[in-house]
């Protein structure tokens, strides 16, 4: 009598194994991807200690950082009555759809120190915070929150580097409103 060999459990199940296989594939890229896009950013590589120099104009996104889809607005100075507060710069950027459109302001504080920039960070972070409203996270020492509506959602965020506080708010009528914030969000934080 020959005796049957017992086949393995992924040969019994191939379908089962192909979709957990196909699932487990996506989610590695999954994390590859954000790994990637955090090292691009470079979460980790700014020194929080040491002060940046850079004038705040050129901090908010610039005319050639910015796709031709969207309609942006003049640097203007920003004042605010903070401790340590040297200089800050926003720019409004906007984008026109058929039955809508996103608008977002994007602002750029420098202080003469990192302790004076960390406080403004807290405090304005403290504004912002609203429970029950959903959080996104952009990396160390940023902090944003999310709000939707029926068709509509609005994003407000800060992120700090060294002697620098950047803040985003986005609003827009479509689904994509939030990665549109974060967009520009990363965009100023390659400058630091």
């Amino acid at each position: 009598m020959s005796k049957e060999k017992k086949k393995s459990w992924f040969r019994r199940h191939k379908i089962l194994t192909g979709i957990l296989g196909f699932f487990g594939f996506i989610m590695i890229i999954g994390i590859l991807q954000n790994a990637i896009e955090y090292a691009e950013i470079g979460y980790s590589d700014y020194d929080k200690d040491e002060s940046a120099s850079i004038n705040s104009t050129f901090l908010v996104p610039q005319d050639e950082e910015v796709d031709r889809i969207w309609k942006i607005g003049n640097i203007t100075s920003i004042t605010t009555n903070a401790s340590g507060f040297i200089d800050g710069s926003q720019r409004s950027i906007s984008q026109s759809e058929s039955f809508g459109g996103t608008s977002i302001l994007t602002k750029a504080y420098r202080f003469d120190s990192v302790e004076n920039a960390n406080l403004f960070y807290n405090q304005q972070k403290e504004e912002i915070n609203i429970r029950g409203v959903e959080e996104w996270s952009i990396g160390t020492d940023c902090f944003g929150i999310e709000r939707e509506s029926f068709l509509s959602g609005t994003v407000t965020g800060l992120c700090w580097r060294s002697n620098i506080v950047f803040y985003v708010r986005s609003s827009s009528t479509s689904y994509d409103y939030a990665s549109d914030g974060k967009d520009f969000m990363k965009i100023m934080l390659k400058k630091v």
